[in-house]
Order: structure tokens, then sequence, then C-alpha cells
């Protein structure tokens, strides 16, 4: 009685989209920026910071190396809210991320209202919101929720709108489209394109958009989407050489059919669609192994929603280049799939049980490993810890911006932390970092034998005990360490060496 009770709250009777939309502001948004930058977020941070350092919004810098591989709508829109707030944090560079993790919640219960009913949409938004990855993905900075939030959202605004064939709607839509594409590439018109044509071939209703007002919305959306390629190519910086719309074509057409990098084999998303699917991949294959008795009894809508998976997986499939978040926009239509089975099995009772208590087991889960404990976690071992202790010994010296600091093959998150401008001084290494000597750093740094007392050195922890020989006189700065530190820990985190020497 107990877990219908909870079903019935979910997606049942006494269900509401508010508790739904609560459960998900709550959980993508509490303690947001108090994880550490992660791998690629330093990219949007560098990029962000260097074009308020630069005054420059048009040409994205990686440092001081141009870095046009993605359009700048992801980059816009972190620097619009920190102009906003009155500050570039972590904070500022997740929100646009959890912002469209909020909208792919919505969007997926439209969808799926439209698709079966108020009970689908409900049950395939708990369900998202309870996917790890999709909630790891949407506290992260990068464009690739914004894809996923962005194409799902397309497809909900046709869904929605297809038999109501105005200008205005029409126009809606392909804006849509536009504005994704400027965040990650053309993926974000091409995955919203497919599950289109496959619905319009399904209701056999291609002919009836073919009119003068679809063909003509098309022209305020590609204004919209060239508009900073053509901006970037005939104002600001004469010397950036980097032509965006190029760039789109490599990252993306080329990239498809002639892979660069990033090539995994053919049976990469055959193992990460399941993995990005977890919880709920329990799931997934029996809904995927029921297919052919189900087949002749499903709805138009359920195929067409089993079409547009099979189809997007083998569009993602047969690219050339195969990394294992690219699957990310699929997993919407993955759990819209899954819920359908689990609604239209009415054998299915222990199904929808036990998925009713692993939502909430998830949701409990989830706050736990990915809010309270990074939240705890780097509060106390995290690099803004380091970075404010840093500052502040500094500081006691003399004012930190009167400093001279050289980076010696530390990691380039912490210009972000520190608030260096993008032309610090970073020196490289000869050969592999393990296997360094005090000869070769001499030979990768000479200006250890040439040091200063403006000067403070940054660099990683593996190489403290060789450092140490040229700094005996330096004030140490390191993360704190502790029993449960060790265990995260790794060469990589950063140790400064501060000139201790008395105010000017």
């Amino acid at each position: 009685m107990k877990s219908l009770v909870i079903e019935d709250y979910l997606w049942g009777r006494k269900a509401r989209l508010s508790y739904l939309m609560i459960a998900a502001t709550i959980l993508l948004f509490t303690l947001l920026g108090t994880k550490d930058i992660w791998t690629q977020e330093h990219r949007w941070a560098d990029i962000v910071f260097g074009m308020f350092y630069r005054h420059d919004f048009l040409h994205p810098y990686l440092g001081e190396t141009k870095y046009y591989d993605k359009p700048l709508l992801s980059y816009w829109l972190i620097a619009c809210i920190a102009q906003f707030t009155g500050v570039l944090t972590t904070w500022t560079l997740r929100l646009p991320s959890a912002l469209a993790g909020l909208l792919a919640v919505w969007s997926i219960y439209r969808l799926g209202c439209k698709i079966r009913n108020r009970e689908l949409g409900l049950l395939a938004g708990w369900l998202l919101l309870t996917t790890f990855y999709f909630v790891f993905w949407a506290r992260v900075s990068s464009a690739d929720m914004l894809n996923l939030a962005g194409s799902l959202f397309a497809v909900s605004w046709y869904v929605d709108h297809r038999e109501q064939q105005s200008f205005f709607n029409y126009s809606i839509f392909f804006t849509i489209l536009a504005l994704t594409s400027l965040c990650k590439g053309l993926g974000g018109a091409i995955i919203p394109l497919i599950a289109v044509l496959i619905d319009l071939i399904k209701q056999n209703s291609w002919k009836t958009h073919l009119r003068f007002s679809c063909i003509a919305s098309v022209l305020p959306a590609l204004i919209i989407y060239l508009t900073p390629f053509l901006a970037s190519s005939y104002w600001g910086s004469e010397s950036y050489d980097q032509n965006g719309l190029y760039l789109v074509y490599r990252e993306n057409i080329l990239r498809y059919f002639q892979p660069f990098d990033h090539q995994g084999p053919i049976y990469t998303y055959f193992i990460y669609l399941p993995i990005y699917l977890l919880p709920w991949a329990i799931f997934f294959l029996p809904a995927l192994f029921s297919l052919k008795i189900r087949w002749p009894v499903m709805s138009t809508s359920s195929r067409w929603l089993t079409w547009t998976l099979f189809i997007l997986f083998l569009f993602f499939t047969f690219s050339g280049s195969r990394r294992s978040y690219y699957i990310l926009p699929i997993v919407p239509f993955a759990i819209l799939f899954i819920a359908d089975w689990m609604l239209a099995d009415t054998n299915q009772a222990w199904g929808l049980t036990s998925s009713a208590w692993l939502i909430v087991f998830s949701l409990i889960f989830l706050a736990i490993t990915i809010i309270i404990f990074p939240a705890w976690y780097y509060s106390q071992f995290g690099l803004q810890r380091f970075a404010n202790t840093l500052m502040s010994e500094a500081s006691h010296i003399k004012p930190w911006n009167e400093w001279n600091v050289v980076m010696l093959d530390a990691e380039s998150k912490l210009n972000f932390y520190l608030r260096l401008p993008p032309n610090i001084q970073n020196l490289d290494i000869h050969g592999k970092r393990d296997s360094q000597s005090i000869i070769l750093l001499k030979k990768s740094w000479p200006i250890l034998n040439n040091q200063s007392v403006e000067t403070i050195f940054i660099s990683r922890k593996r190489y403290a005990m060789i450092l140490r020989n040229f700094f005996p006189h330096y004030r140490v700065i390191t993360i704190p360490s502790s029993s449960l530190n060790a265990i995260f820990e790794d060469g990589d985190a950063p140790i400064a060496f501060v000139p201790v020497v008395a105010r000017q």
C-alpha cells in the first residue's frame, strides 16, 4: 500500500508537475558551485575569463591560443550571468547547464504528455531526473547539457504545435534549432530534424508542411545562426585568423565522415548508452526484448519513439568520431522508451512498484553523492581553499596583484581560482611527469637558477621533493591533508612556493 502511495504522488492521481520541478530545482541547483572545476570545465572558465580580460566577446581564446572549436553562445550565456551577478565563479559557469537540465525535465514531461498522457510525462520526468549522468552533466559547465535540452525542447515544441501550422510556430522551432546549434554544433539541429522527419513519415503529414510559411520561417533562424560568425569575421582582432564557420564544418561534418580524433570503436555506444541510462538500464533491455511482442499493438506515437531512438543510435554509431558523452542527447528518448514500456504493459505492476522506490532511493543517492559529499569535501580540500590560502599568505607580504606568478607545469584551472591573466608564464616539462629528475627540471625550467623574491612559483605535488631543494627558504602552500584526502589526492595536487620577504 505504501508503494502505491508513492506512485500516486510521483505520476498517479495525486501527482503534480510542480512536485517534479521543485525536486529538479533542488537537485540541479543546490550547492552548484561547490565542486572543483572538472576537466573540460576549465575551457569555459579560461575562455570566458579571457573574454572579460581582453574585452573581446567575439574571438575565443584558450589561454593565449585561438580556440573557436565551439560556437559562441555557451560562452555568452556564462558571460551574461557573470555580468549580471558581477562575478565569474564556478556557480556562474554551471548555471546555464543547470537551467538547461531544468528545461529538459519540463520538455520530456511535455513530450510524454503528447505521446501518451500526463502519466507518461510525469514518469519520464522522474526517470530522467534520477538518471545519474543526466544530473551529473546538468551540474557541469559545458555545451553538452545545452545541446541535450535544446534538442529535446525543439522536438517537444514540434509535437506540441504540429497541428498549428503558422509562420510563428515554424519560426520558433527553427530558432530553437539555431540557438542550440550555436551552443555545441550542428547536432543541435540534426537530432531534432531526424525525430521530426520520422514523425512526418509515420504520420504521412509531410505534404501539409510544404508551405511558404514553413520555408520562409527558416530565414530568421538562419540569420540568428550566422550573425555571431559574421560578427567574428568582420569586427575585432585582425590577427584572429580562425574562421568559425569553417570550424563548424571541421568539427561536425568532416569529423563525422573523416575523424581526426576521438575515434572510439564501433561498439562504443553499445557500452555507454546503458551506462548513461543508469539506474534505468535495468528496464531498458527488457523493454527492447519485448518489442517483437508489443509491436502489433503499439500506438503510432510509441512506434515513432522507437524508430527515433533506433535511428538516432545508428546516426551516432556510424559517426567516425565517438566519445562516451556524445551519446547524451539520446538519453531522454531512451527514458521515454522505457517509461512507455512500463505503462503500456499491464503486467508490469512489479516494475512500477520497484521503480517508485528506486526513484526515491536515487534522489537520496544523488543528493548525497553529487551534492552533499562533494560540497563538504571540496570545502576542506578543494582548489578554492588552496587559492584562498595562497592569496591570503602572499597578501601578508604585499598585495596579491603585485606578485609575479610563474606556473611550473601547474594545472591550467588554477588560473581561474587565482584570477591570473591568460598570458601568465606557464613552463612545460621535457619528457613524462613520472620520470622527472633535478637535471631534467633544471633543463625545463631555467628560471629555477634565477629566482626572484618578487615571484611565486606554483607547481604539482609530484615535483615537491625536487623543488624543495630550490626553495629552501620559501613558505610552502598545499591543500590540507587528511586520511580521507589521501584516498582522492594524487600527484597533480597544487603546491606553491612563496618568498618570505618583508613588506615593502
